[in-house]
């Protein structure tokens, strides 16, 4: 133990711990402020015993009074544990147990003396915000707080807990991912000081020069997992050490200059670290106010000149460090062949063997390593490990295990293996034929090659799934991931895939047109069709069944990886079919779980269609499309989830019972879908519609829905209302592109949907204003308006969509809105139906409009289709 604990302990005893910390802390700043110059890790070492001490003193009665019987420590990490504290360094100190953490009765009572109250602060004089852990939370340490726990250091430690957390970080830690840990940081941030050291408008003495320093002391001790410490102990020029430790003293100066300037960053930089030009000119200052005019002229020019000094040796120090480590290779693994060198991943022994699998194992075991820790391949490996792999790469375990990786990028993996002529074929039979081969998107896009487009929506996949986990890891996380009444976000739910459903996206992407699927087959039969869409899929030839169990048995894929692939790849359009058919109904939806089956399946083919459609037919492109993706996700997800109440959110809202009653009248369909999610908008306005009968007013907003515009509608129902709202878009030449009309029967209520295409449009209040003036005087439904309807519609034609329920489809060459207007009017005026729902699709040719409506009880589909002759 350092001699000055020593006379902290006694300080304590004899003057008290809060007294003792001001006299103690008082002789420190007098050290700071004096004008020794080699005694900055003195300081530190001093500053950072202090409050060692008096956090070690106070555990110890805590331990002792709580009666705790459990291993327990309290340990400093980082700067702390380093001894290397500054006046406005953090206090890094952590509470480690043996032991769970939950409900644990030493830490909560630890932890309300200095997180919840001031109780420590009042007796010690300080305060500090300590993290706990347990040898089970060991294994999941990464990058910074590994880094951290390098220099773990007890302060209080009766059981020796403090060596067993080192010793379970060292069996079970990566030190080649803690070494580009803390390359990455060298080379994105710290490293660029290396050529600033004569700069004087802004230092950041703690990122540019003493982490600079500390970047080549990590990279030795990462190796073993050692104290800084032990390291310093083996350089073999003390001028180095010298140097760090100068920079310690200038530290702790420029801060003993400085008042407070708020809390530190998440980072663990602090304002108070950053020199301006007039603290360089400051360090005269250290000699004190006695000294004459030229001492402290002389003495700044020479702190000057070795804080220059300093800031060039501990670059050097590092660059050498790390240049070296990669010169000679750090190893990816202990006695791995794979090192990372200068130019990147490379083996420094030739794979053993002759085999075309054990080549194939050695050449995709390297892609592995640099796909895991993101690092390049050495180039020289394409005529070394990788030379003419077109002609020999085989499916080897290590195939799947890129699939199965969850860290680093598919899509780059692939980019790599794109280089090697024939590579890809071998491991995907038909890889070759598809590559060369157009399709719609190819020719309409005509900037790259299918096997490029492939790749991209491997890309999109991977950001879906890093913005899913910082959802699920942030502060505004989803409270609940596993409640099917949540929204949908692409991300969340990719980031939710288990392993062997996350690799079968990845697998289905990669393979989507290989297998040949009896689809395949019927449109190459299919002579209307021109050459390129008969031929764009199936380009392997071997059945799906066959595909996955027989081109890639040579691999480790799960069974249901390959099953999930397999259903993946045969239900590739399923979603795009059924979202295109209009209306998620209860009977679409009952059948899409059956094809399903379960929620892994349900949410794979979601992810899956979601990221293959992310560029190409995008949602920005075709917004209704994805909304209806969408809602039939969460409804089928809903129905895998039986129990759930979708309404319970209004309950939150404070609706009371009877008030519930109206809005659930609205139905089922409603609230197992997206829309639910905008029903507290209109709650209290509907309600107020069912309770007042004197008032009549409608409300109109505009609402939004991922990349979705649309109008939602709250008012008394009366037949033709869909035709009054219709016929005011006409008016206002906003287009639709479908609609969904709910209606709470029981209460003659309207909650409608109509999503919008402004067509660069800003839809201001003015928009909603006029809908609501059209519905209050029941306008654009009378028999005068007939005379204005522009004569459109083509090839209409009716028939039953579900029982009692009936579809009347057209099409135009003319104004999409015009047709919808024309349509809506006529079951109003003509057939007598009320209309639910309606759905708008535009092509090249023209555009196709369905409404989903009702007839009058009584009036028969052939009588209706009659007057569908005579009017329409």
């Amino acid at each position: 133990m350092p001699p000055f604990d020593d006379q902290v302990r006694e300080a304590i005893l004899s003057a008290g711990p809060l007294e003792a910390f001001r006299r103690l802390m008082e002789a420190n700043d007098a050290l700071i402020r004096g004008p020794e110059l080699g005694n900055g890790r003195a300081i530190a070492s001093a500053r950072t015993a202090i409050y060692a001490g008096l956090v070690a003193h106070w555990a110890a009665e805590e331990h002792q009074a709580s009666g705790y019987d459990r291993p327990f420590a309290v340990v400093a990490l980082g700067g702390t544990g380093r001894g290397e504290v500054a006046p406005f360094s953090d206090l890094d100190f952590a509470f480690l147990f043996d032991d769970v953490l939950e409900g644990n009765p030493l830490l909560l009572e630890l932890q309300r003396q200095v997180l919840h109250s001031e109780d420590f602060q009042r007796r010690y004089g300080f305060s500090y915000e300590p993290l706990p852990f347990n040898l089970e939370d060991v294994p999941r340490f990464e990058g910074k707080q590994l880094n951290t726990f390098l220099d773990l250091r007890a302060v209080h430690d009766p059981h020796g807990l403090t060596e067993r957390f080192r010793e379970r970080i060292r069996a079970t830690f990566d030190p080649f991912e803690h070494f580009l840990h803390v390359q990455d940081f060298w080379r994105d941030q710290w490293g660029k000081a290396s050529g600033e050291s004569e700069r004087l408008d802004r230092f950041d003495i703690k990122n540019e020069g003493l982490r600079v320093f500390l970047a080549g002391i990590w990279t030795l001790a990462g190796k073993g997992f050692l104290h800084s410490h032990e390291i310093y102990r083996t350089l073999d020029d003390p001028r180095d050490l010298e140097a760090y430790e100068f920079l310690l003293r200038i530290r702790a100066f420029v801060h003993s200059r400085r008042t407070r300037r708020g809390r530190p960053k998440a980072t663990g930089d602090h304002a108070e670290d950053v020199l301006g030009f007039e603290d360089f000119t400051s360090f005269g200052e250290l000699l004190g106010p006695e000294a004459d005019e030229r001492a402290q002229f002389e003495f700044a020019n020479e702190v000057r000149a070795r804080l220059l000094s300093a800031r060039r040796r501990v670059a050097r120090f590092t660059n050498g460090v790390i240049g070296r480590e990669l010169q000679h290779g750090r190893e990816v693994s202990p006695g791995s062949p794979i090192v990372s060198g200068l130019g990147g991943l490379c083996y420094t022994t030739a794979p053993t063997g002759d085999s075309t699998r054990e080549k194939s194992r050695a050449a995709l075991s390297l892609l592995l390593a640099a796909q895991r820790y993101g690092v390049p391949i050495d180039r020289s490996e394409l005529d070394g490990t990788f030379r003419n792999a077109g002609d020999w790469l085989v499916p080897v375990p290590e195939l799947s295990a890129l699939f199965y990786e969850r860290r680093g990028s598919l899509a780059a993996s692939f980019e790599f293996l794109s280089q090697l002529d024939g590579a890809e074929n071998r491991l995907f039979p038909g890889h070759a034929k598809f590559e060369g081969s157009f399709d719609d998107r190819v020719l309409t896009e005509r900037t790259a090659l299918r096997g490029a487009l492939a790749r991209q929506k491997m890309r999109d996949l991977e950001k879906y799934l890093r913005e899913g986990q910082a959802a699920l890891a942030g502060p505004a996380s989803v409270a609940d991931p596993s409640d099917p009444t949540r929204s949908v976000s692409i991300a969340v739910e990719t980031a939710l895939l288990d392993a062997d459903h996350l690799a079968a996206v990845k697998l289905a992407l990669t393979t989507k047109r290989l297998p040949l699927t009896p689809e395949d087959l019927a449109i190459r039969e299919d002579a209307t069709r021109p050459l390129h869409e008969r031929y764009s899929t199936g380009f392997s030839d071997i059945p799906l069944d066959e595909y996955y169990t027989t081109c890639l048995a040579g691999c480790e894929f799960t069974a249901e990886t390959l099953r999930a692939a397999r259903f993946l790849v045969a239900n590739r359009r399923v979603f795009k079919e059924r979202a295109a058919a209009g209306l998620n109904d209860a009977r679409q939806v009952r059948e899409f779980v059956g094809l399903c089956q379960d929620e892994s399946l349900l949410r794979a083919l979601f992810v899956f269609t979601c990221a293959d459609r992310a560029e190409w037919e995008s949602e920005a492109e075709d917004p209704a499309r994805w909304f209806n993706t969408r809602e039939l996700y969460a409804k089928a997800r809903m129905q895998l989830r039986p129990g759930i109440d979708p309404a319970r959110s209004l309950s939150r809202a404070g609706y009371s019972a009877h008030e519930l009653e109206i809005l659930q009248d609205f139905g089922k369909d409603f609230f197992s879908g997206v829309y639910r999610h905008h029903a507290n908008r209109f709650g209290s306005h509907l309600v107020r519609l069912a309770q007042d009968s004197s008032f009549t007013c409608p409300k109109a907003s505009v609402l939004r829905e991922g990349s979705s515009t649309m109008l939602g509608v709250a008012a008394r129902d009366y037949r033709g209302l869909a035709t009054s709202i219709s016929g005011a878009f006409w008016h206002h030449g906003i287009a639709l592109r479908q609609a969904h009309l709910f209606s709470a029967v029981n209460h003659g209520l309207a909650l409608d949907f109509f999503h919008l295409a402004p067509r660069g449009r800003t839809l201001g209040p003015e928009l909603a204003r006029s809908i609501e003036d059209a519905i209050q005087r029941q306008l654009y439904i009378g028999p005068d308006d007939e005379a204005a309807l522009p004569r459109l519609a083509e090839h209409v034609t009716l028939k039953e969509w579900r029982p009692e329920l009936h579809c009347l489809w057209a099409e135009t060459t003319g104004d999409i809105s015009s047709l919808i207007y024309v349509l809506t009017y006529k079951v109003f005026r003509y057939l007598g139906g009320n209309v639910f729902g309606l759905t708008a699709h535009t092509g090249r040719t023209g555009a196709w409009v369905s409404i989903y409506h009702s007839l009058p009880p009584g009036r028969s589909l052939e009588e209706a289709r009659a007057i569908v002759r005579e009017r329409f």
